[in-house]
């Protein structure tokens, strides 16, 4: 039963939200699918809801506040079905309901004082806010359209009727000049059609409009009786927007009156006529508001206005239109000095025109009155949106705080039930418990034995690594001191030159980056060098071209740099046995090198990938290298060697890639060799040993928290 129940509660719930959604939004099946759900919920759901509930029911107080529950939601649920099909009795039903609502509100929280309200936040109680949310919405909806439509329709009725008595005066004064045979007044006859033209095209315009409007939202378009439509489509202003403004119709109409206008004024100019029609018009300029935004005729009579308020004013173009046909016509009639036989006429159009006149300076008045009365409207609307607003928003918080007193009163009967399914649930598994208990203590005690055997295993795992972690580390050790011992002593530098500065930070402990130099002959060769790979496999081969340099150089005599390079990639290609086969390493070395004569401050240059930096009076030139490295190449050419005559006071900078490309930096970007040459640049002046510190502590600072990613090395030297 209780299943039966919620599913009849879920489908009569969930055919009440969509029925609201279709009523909102207009789509058909909105009062089928109303009408199904209040049948479902009140002869099926909540029946079974109050029988089942009656049962578990421990007190008389419960079982009071379990009848008024039902009464409440069911009276709900048909003064909002009521209003909504706009049914007789809707309002009887709703003001029953406003005052059974707190009632029942006062009369739960008294209950749940006493602990007796029992249950939880079920599916009754949700019902009864969501119907109780959508009744206090739509009620405020409806009776603020109704108040913002009954001003505009009042003023539709007053100008439709006005019109009527216009068109017909024009009408008769027209028929009447047809009958007119006296072709003396052939010019008044061609500006009377002239004008029967003009006025038939703005009024058709008129018309045209008016019903393509009105057959956005209703299927008759020639039924002008408002209130056969929903008040609330009426209030609204997003029609307007669109068809008049975004489509524009506003545009077009008013295109339409400005010709009209001046086929006006041009039948005045003729026969040199007053204006047609003193205090009203259409006002087709642009107005300033008080904030001193410009406001276009078309936004002010329908942007964002409602609907109601589109074809009053539309009834009123008009009349306006009419009355100065109207005054036009009689002006005309009285401009001109007829025959006998139009005395008739003249007798008609100047009562027609009296009345007209009357009727003019009569709807001037009703209009302001009219505007002034809208004006209050709508300020009444509008204050009375802020209260129902604020009404809305303290039933919206009562609601919560009904929602929370149940939540608080259903938390001790949930613990209860989830205690007893618990302990349940526990003593099941402590039986079973039991039982296991003796397996798993022979499992454990076997799987003890395995553990310590797996430990002792373990044990000797470790100890072999750790020996094996020993010799490695001893071997690195031996290697990074080779390497040391490999690496040249300074004093020749400070021997020859004013100031110099050595940066060499490795990656690991051994290094694939390293620097040379030795004396040939008067001149003294420098070296940087970038081997490929870092720590051990590096290492390897910063050994193999120190070595290889200290015999092209000093056993061999090589002094120039292009050559010293060619020998070596020679020597290199041999030593590792490169061929050029598909799959080969490409194993090898990047170099800058350099050849000085201390005497003649002549430095010849040559570079296999590696740049040379001649900073010289605060500006830096760059050597380019030759675009290969010291291995085997595709396109293996002889290195280019380059002469520069040095002067006292320059600074030349040999280095690897290590530092330019180290990835640091809020953003986490390579450090860049422009940023290289602006930093050395920056601190050109200071000493070598002090630019030294500046380059160590940029490159940490930039690196912070990043891994370093390659070796580093800078030899800088001052003449």
């Amino acid at each position: 039963m209780k299943k039966i129940e919620r599913i009849l509660g879920f489908a009569g719930l969930i055919l009440f939200v969509l029925g609201v959604l279709f009523k909102f939004q207009r789509w058909p099946g909105a009062s089928v699918a109303l009408t199904l759900s209040v049948f479902i919920l009140n002869l099926a759901y909540l029946p079974l809801n109050l029988i089942r509930e009656r049962r578990l029911s421990s007190s008389t107080l419960h079982t009071a506040y379990l009848v008024v529950r039902f009464i409440t939601l069911f009276l709900m649920l048909i003064a909002f079905l009521f209003k909504v099909q706009h049914w007789a009795g809707a309002g009887i039903l709703l003001n029953i309901v406003t005052y059974l609502l707190p009632a029942f509100i006062f009369f739960y929280l008294y209950v749940a004082l006493k602990g007796q309200s029992g249950g939880s936040l079920s599916l009754t109680s949700t019902l009864m806010i969501v119907i109780g949310y959508c009744i206090y919405i739509f009620v405020t909806q409806s009776t603020i359209s109704t108040s913002v439509v009954n001003g505009y329709l009042v003023l539709e009725q007053q100008f439709r009727k006005n019109n009527a008595g216009l068109r017909s005066a024009n009408s008769i004064i027209y028929e009447s000049l047809e009958t007119l045979q006296d072709t003396s007044e052939a010019e008044l006859t061609s500006s009377i059609s002239e004008l029967q033209q003009s006025s038939e095209a703005a009024i058709h315009l008129n018309l045209t409009i008016r019903r393509e409007f009105r057959s956005l939202f209703a299927r008759d378009r020639d039924r002008d009786d408002f209130r056969r439509y929903n008040f609330r489509l009426l209030a609204s202003n997003e029609l307007s927007q669109e068809f008049f403004m975004e489509e524009g119709k506003a545009h077009e109409l008013k295109t339409m009156l400005i010709q009209y206008e001046d086929d006006l004024q041009r039948i005045q100019s003729r026969h040199g006529l007053p204006p047609a029609l003193i205090g009203i018009g259409f006002d087709l300029g642009n107005h300033m508001t008080p904030w001193g935004d410009t406001v276009s005729w078309e936004d002010r009579m329908f942007g964002h206005r409602p609907v109601a308020n589109c074809f009053t004013n539309l009834r009123w173009i008009e009349q306006v239109t009419l009355l100065q046909e109207n005054a036009l016509l009689n002006e005309l009639i009285n401009h001109f000095d007829l025959s006998q036989e139009s005395t008739l006429i003249r007798q008609l159009a100047s009562k027609e025109s009296e009345k007209a006149k009357e009727l003019q300076a009569n709807e001037i008045l009703r209009i302001s009155q009219q505007q002034e009365l809208q004006n209050k409207e709508l300020e009444t609307a509008q204050t009375e949106l802020r209260q129902r607003n604020i009404l809305l928003a303290v039933a919206f918080i009562g609601i919560v705080f009904v929602l929370v007193l149940l939540m608080i009163s259903s938390r001790a009967y949930f613990r209860k039930q989830k205690d007893m399914r618990e302990l349940e649930i526990q003593n099941k598994k402590i039986e079973g418990q039991r039982n296991e208990i003796g397996a798993q203590r022979d499992e454990i005690e076997a799987q003890r034995d395995e553990i310590e055997a797996q430990r002792d295993l373990v044990q000797e795992q470790k100890e072999q690594i750790e020996k094996n972690h020993h010799e490695v580390s001893s071997s690195i050790d031996y290697a990074m001191r080779l390497q040391d011992a490999m690496l040249p002593s300074p004093a020749l530098l400070e021997e020859h030159f004013s100031g110099h500065l050595i940066f060499f930070r490795p990656k690991q402990k051994v290094s694939g980056d390293f620097y040379w130099w030795s004396r040939s002959g008067k001149s003294l060769v420098i070296a940087v060098a970038d081997c490929t790979g870092h720590g051990v496999p590096g290492a390897f081969m910063s050994l193999l071209g120190a070595s290889l340099l200290k015999e092209v150089v000093n056993l061999e005599g090589i002094s120039h740099p292009g050559p010293i390079l060619d020998r070596l990639r020679k020597e290199i290609i041999i030593a590792l046995d490169q061929k050029g086969a598909m799959g080969e390493q490409k194993d090898g070395m990047d170099m800058a090198l350099v050849s000085i004569d201390p005497e003649s401050l002549l430095c010849q240059y040559s570079g296999a990938n590696s740049a040379l930096y001649l900073l010289r009076r605060g500006k830096i030139k760059i050597y380019q290298p030759d675009p290969m490295p010291l291995s085997y190449y595709e396109e293996m050419r002889p290195f280019k060697t380059q002469k520069i005559q040095l002067e006292l006071g320059d600074q030349l900078y040999l280095f690897s890639d290590g530092f330019a490309d180290q990835f640091g930096g809020d953003k986490r970007k390579k450090f860049k060799y422009s940023r290289f040459r602006e930093l050395i640049t920056e601190h050109a002046d200071l000493s070598m040993p002090r630019q030294q510190q500046v380059l160590s502590d940029t490159i940490r600072e930039w690196q912070g928290k990043y891994e370093q990613i390659d070796d580093m090395v800078i030899v800088g030297i001052r003449i």
